[in-house]
C-alpha cells in the first residue's frame, strides 16, 4: 500500500530562472520606470549614477513597498526580513539575512546569503553577481530595480 502512494506523489520544482520577462515594445522595466517618475525622483537617480560618485540605488518597482528607494552608499549593504538589515523586507518570502551588495570602487556585487528562496537578477537564479545598470533583482515577492556604475544613457534611452 505504501509503495502505491508513494507512485502517486507529486513532487514540483519551480524554477523562477526559466520565466522571461515580458517588456511591453522591447522597453526594458527600468525604462519604463524612468518613464513614469517625476523630474525631481529622476534628478536624484541621475545624481547618483553620475560617474565616479561610488553609489547605486535600489527602487522598487514591483511587490510589496513599491516606490520604495534605498541608497547603496557602504562598502556593504544587507538585505533581508531582519529589522537590523539595512534593506528591511518585512515579508516571509525573504529569509531574515537574504543577501548582501558588496560595492569595491565602482562596482556592486550581490551576494546571496543562502537564503531559502533564492536571490534573481533578471529571473536567473544567482549565488554572486556585478550588478549593471538597470538589472532587475528579485528577493522574495520584491522587484527591484539597480541603478548606478554609468550613466542612464547606458539604458539606451536619450537624455
Amino acid at each position: 500500500m505504501a509503495a502505491v502512494e508513494n507512485e502517486r506523489e507529486l513532487t514540483t520544482t519551480l524554477n523562477l530562472g526559466l520565466r522571461g520577462i515580458d517588456t511591453p515594445g522591447g522597453i526594458s522595466p527600468a525604462q519604463q520606470y524612468l518613464q513614469k517618475i517625476e523630474p525631481s525622483i529622476r534628478a536624484i537617480i541621475d545624481q547618483v549614477c553620475a560617474p565616479g560618485s561610488g553609489k547605486a540605488m535600489l527602487v522598487i518597482h514591483r511587490g510589496p513597498a513599491q516606490g520604495s528607494r534605498f541608497l547603496l552608499d557602504a562598502p556593504s549593504t544587507s538585505i533581508g526580513r531582519s529589522p537590523e538589515s539595512d534593506v528591511f523586507f518585512d515579508d516571509v518570502t525573504v529569509s531574515r539575512k537574504h543577501a548582501r551588495i558588496e560595492r569595491l570602487h565602482e562596482d556592486f556585487t550581490i551576494i546571496d546569503s543562502q537564503s531559502l528562496n533564492g536571490t534573481y537578477v533578471n529571473s536567473v537564479s544567482v549565488t554572486e553577481k556585478v550588478l549593471h545598470m538597470g538589472d532587475e533583482l528579485q528577493i522574495g515577492k520584491f522587484h527591484a530595480l539597480f541603478f548606478g556604475n554609468s550613466q542612464i544613457k547606458s539604458l539606451g534611452e536619450k537624455k
